[in-house]
């Protein structure tokens, strides 16, 4: 999972980098875990405006499309809640509950996400994912 959320910060930034921007880069991806989602976000943009326009430009665009990606996420857990058991409603509102709060580091996320997903049994976790994907699920991105 938080590989998942650091492939997709990365892919936008390794995409505009050059060779004297991948050590910001990587040090704001290693030390990912221990920050929350908004601290990350900001050492992005502060690495992004000290390159060209059209990498802001670019940006600007790429977090439009994600903000875009995780109104859709939301509108289809809410869709899916009410056609879920009780069990599986209170286990997808941990879910939601961890991935919106913004004092939790990604690690912290990770972890909590990590135990919830384990504790579910089978049942749960597939009338889950007949109702939504994996990354509905488990994104950490916001």
């Amino acid at each position: 999972m938080l590989k998942t959320t650091i492939f997709i910060i990365s892919t936008f930034l390794i995409s505009f980098s050059r060779e004297d921007k991948t050590d910001s880069i990587d040090r704001i991806l290693e030390n990912a875990e221990t920050k929350t989602i908004s601290q990350i976000n900001e050492e992005i943009d502060k690495l992004v405006e000290k390159l060209d326009k059209n990498v802001q430009k670019e940006h600007r665009e790429w977090k439009m499309r994600v903000e875009k990606e995780e109104r859709q996420r939301k509108m289809r857990i809410f869709k899916a809640l009410p056609k879920l058991s009780t069990k599986t409603q209170q286990k997808l509102i941990r879910i939601v509950m961890t991935q919106q709060n913004t004092q939790l580091t990604v690690g912290e996320k990770n972890r909590i996400l990590t135990h919830i997903a384990n504790s579910m049994d089978e049942n749960t976790k597939r009338e889950l994912l007949r109702n939504l994907n994996d990354r509905d699920l488990y994104s950490l991105i916001f």
